[in-house]
């Protein structure tokens, strides 16, 4: 068992130092409906405290977590990167951050005009005809992506094209996605230099082929080379072909999506075009796709259409965002986005390359996938990110992708310098040294946290976060 010394809020509560009361005219409270009134104290369960302590409690609980304003954040496929704190003010001037759908028109103009212009920016980057901004996440937009491939297939009669190809470097996601639609997932392994091949794809291509469902770059960062030639094969078939974009950061400004094979794409707004990752708040993940898909778009008045697949016209906060992020760079920037992330991957693997195992000696693009082979006395993948904290970071993103054993997933994006990179790439290496010299040091780390190693198996199967009084 472990606690944080941090307790909760609860246990202030201080009788005498009322934090809140609630009080009214009589006759305004007589007068609400008998189904409306509370029953009983309108404060009870509700902490009583001063403002001083609310405010520091909540202050230390913030200490008490890492984020990309403190250090490298270096999730492989996640891209935390920083983001532009203009940006974020920008977004929250309230003369445009509060639109309310139900507007008229004329409050809403704006919006709409900037919208457009992000519809636009988004077309011309990626290549594809068209683009629905109105998804609300990443995985949101791949889903829709898939109603849309069934929906185009139920049109013209294919109702026996029932199988999507997914190779096994492509996002988590794009299985569930498929599942959830109705269609029957084949996996692919990818060959041997880590990217799909065609010769492994071939066997595959039946006219019960709907679509497949290729990441490129791949999860491994490895461009996938026979991406035209597989998507030539599966439009033989009267197939369809979705490209997952969540990391668009690596080819925006080098190549078109829609131009060389790919039906559908979505993108992650918060990976490549500076809305907040995580947190849990609104995401935002538009979709782009040609003309053939185009009846079948959510907002299309088709009578084919999916139909809205989200309320109203999308999340406005990221959308106002990415705008800024676009307006800020213009074209030439973007395309510097891309190669300053794929430099700074392709340093920091070969500072690393010979520390940690690299299992494809393939070029990559905006990451690097190592594993834990050859680490000794008994050491493995998650000693080394837990060690990491200690040295101020997070760790990378760990097991990841599931095909390469003990993977360690690193991402150092476009946002970091040459300096906090190799402070990262001594902090490795110091780490491997201790390994061989310090085995049990690395193997009870992390030392700085409040909370060190926990059972996270239990806590995942029986997590309870409900507060006990004392």
């Amino acid at each position: 068992m472990f606690s944080i010394p941090e307790k909760t809020i609860f246990p202030r509560t201080d009788a005498e130092c009322p934090g809140f009361d609630v009080v009214g005219d009589n006759a305004a409270v007589d007068a609400l409906a008998l189904d409306l009134e509370r029953r009983g104290d309108c404060c009870g369960g509700i902490s009583q405290t001063t403002e001083i302590d609310v405010v520091r409690h909540y202050t230390r609980l913030s200490t008490l977590n890492f984020d990309i304003d403190r250090g490298m954040y270096p999730l492989g496929s996640c891209t935390m990167k920083h983001n532009p704190k203009l940006n974020e003010a920008v977004a929250a001037d309230p003369h445009w951050a509060f639109p309310h759908p139900y507007w008229p028109e004329k409050y809403l103009e704006g919006h709409h005009t900037i919208m457009a212009e992000i519809e636009r920016d988004l077309r011309e980057v990626s290549g594809f005809d068209r683009v629905s901004l109105l998804p609300a996440a990443g995985a949101h937009g791949e889903l829709t992506s898939v109603f849309m491939i069934k929906a185009y297939h139920e049109d013209r009669g294919n109702h026996h094209k029932k199988i999507v190809l997914t190779p096994d470097t492509s996002h988590g996601t794009n299985p569930a996605s498929a599942a959830m639609a109705g269609f029957v997932c084949k996996q692919i392994p990818s060959g041997p230099d880590g990217f799909l091949r065609y010769e492994d794809v071939e066997p595959h291509l039946t006219d019960e082929v709907a679509a497949i469902m290729v990441t490129n770059p791949n999860t491994l960062g490895i461009y996938e080379r026979d991406f035209t030639r597989i998507a030539e094969a599966i439009h033989a078939l009267d197939g369809l072909v979705y490209m997952d974009g969540a990391n668009f950061n690596a080819i925006m400004g080098i190549f078109q999506p829609g131009k060389i094979g790919a039906d559908v794409m979505h993108w992650n707004l918060h990976k490549t075009f500076t809305t907040p990752h995580g947190g849990g708040g609104p995401g935002s993940g538009p979709i782009g796709y040609n003309e053939n898909l185009a009846p079948y778009a959510p907002e299309s008045g088709d009578p084919r259409s999916i139909g809205p697949v989200k309320a109203f016209l999308g999340q406005w906060g990221m959308f106002i965002r990415t705008w800024c992020y676009i307006r800020a760079l213009g074209a030439a920037g973007l395309k510097r986005v891309s190669e300053e992330a794929i430099i700074n991957a392709n340093y920091l693997r070969h500072e690393l390359e010979d520390t940690l195992h690299l299992p494809y000696s393939t070029p990559t693009l905006h990451e690097a996938v190592f594993t834990d082979h050859g680490f000794p006395n008994g050491l493995i993948t998650k000693d080394l990110a837990k060690r990491l904290i200690d040295w101020g970071f997070h760790p990378p993103t760990v097991y990841f992708p599931i095909m390469v054993e003990g993977a360690i997933m690193i991402e150092p994006t476009e946002t970091e310098t040459k300096a906090e990179i190799d402070r990262f790439v001594a902090a490795v290496k110091a780490i491997r040294k201790e390994m061989d010299e310090e085995p049990d040091l690395v193997r009870g780390a992390p030392y700085t946290t409040i909370v060190r190693r926990v059972d996270e198996t239990l806590a995942a199967r029986n997590l309870d976060l409900r507060h006990q009084p004392d």
